[in-house]
């Protein structure tokens, strides 16, 4: 039943991202609270209606890489029944015993959000703003890193994975 739960949640994000889109934003706009909610983990969506352009903008480059880049489809190999994650599952990937702090986050690397340009990047404090969202638990960000790919496409030095294992 858990597994039906994060498959339809996923599913239905993805319609309505790709509504948001495909409306070059107004979806988002007339549905603020749940696209805040979404992203923000908040319902005020007027705090955050200066985000939605480019949210709606970073979501178009994304999809049209992911079918210009073969190698960012692969990014996006979450199944749809995978549970949330707050963080990476640490028995598929590792900090790297030569990395000068061995703790399990990326701790403000903002790496992989810099390189896609990400507007939910603070670059205050380099810490996302989308942090403990449903976006960050139930996509890349709250489980990343989960595959050598991954690694090698953000030109992440911090992770590894074990065993090397290839997607």
């Amino acid at each position: 039943m858990r597994k039906l739960q994060w498959a339809s949640a996923r599913v239905v994000f993805v319609t309505m991202a790709l509504a948001a889109v495909s409306t070059g934003g107004l979806l988002a706009f007339i549905l603020g609270p749940l696209y805040t909610w979404y992203f923000f983990n908040d319902i005020k969506c007027f705090k955050f209606y200066r985000y939605f352009y480019p949210i709606i903008s970073c979501g178009g480059e994304m999809v049209v890489a992911w079918f210009r880049e073969p190698a960012y489809r692969k990014m996006f190999a979450i199944p749809l029944t995978a549970p949330p994650m707050m963080a990476p599952d640490l028995s598929l990937a590792r900090v790297r015993a030569d990395w000068p702090k061995d703790t399990g986050g990326c701790n403000g690397c903002a790496q992989c959000c810099a390189q896609r340009a990400c507007p939910l990047l603070d670059p205050e404090t380099n810490r996302c703003r989308s942090y403990g969202s449903f976006y960050w638990l139930y996509f890349n960000c709250g489980r990343y890193p989960e595959t050598t790919d991954q690694i090698k496409y953000y030109r992440c030095d911090k992770w590894e994975i074990p065993d090397a294992q290839e997607t």
